[in-house]
């Protein structure tokens, strides 16, 4: 079975305040309104279905993320995946691999997300915040790079 993934760097964070985790840090006002924009077009060629996933990292900025992409797609099926705060391709790719889902939007940071788009379709591409690079992967589960929006 085919899947289309499409791998989200999430957008602009606040920085850190005093006493604040990395893990806490908030997207900026500047940076949610630009997802708001950008991911209307950006997201406009998928076609979610019942079987469609999103998954995101369990950071604050990556859960906001997930929620302005999802007011575009709006797929039920939303998972947090520890493994992409982690930095864990290996356990990435292995839930990717066992998930039934025909498409899987997936929000995260960076450097996972250019690593592991690499390991995809063999194309290591500069995530900057709110970028999306949409990949099919066939039943050899060698994927290929369908579009890439850059982001802010």
């Amino acid at each position: 079975m085919s899947r289309t993934v499409v791998l989200i760097r999430h957008g602009e964070a606040k920085g850190k305040k005093p006493g604040q985790t990395d893990f806490e840090r908030e997207l900026t006002s500047k940076g949610a309104e630009a997802l708001r924009r950008q991911f209307p077009r950006a997201l406009s060629l998928l076609e979610p279905t019942e079987a469609s996933e999103l998954w995101m990292s369990p950071a604050v900025r990556a859960r906001a993320t997930a929620e302005i992409a999802n007011e575009t797609l709006g797929i039920e099926t939303q998972r947090e995946i520890e493994a992409m705060y982690e930095q864990d391709d290996d356990e990435f790719l292995d839930e990717l691999a066992q998930t039934d889902a025909d498409l899987v939007v997936a929000v995260g940071h960076i450097p996972f997300m250019e690593d592991v788009c690499g390991m995809l379709c063999g194309q290591y591409l500069g995530f900057s915040t709110g970028a999306a690079a949409a990949i099919e992967i066939g039943d050899s589960g060698r994927g290929r790079l369908l579009w890439f929006v850059q982001g802010t």
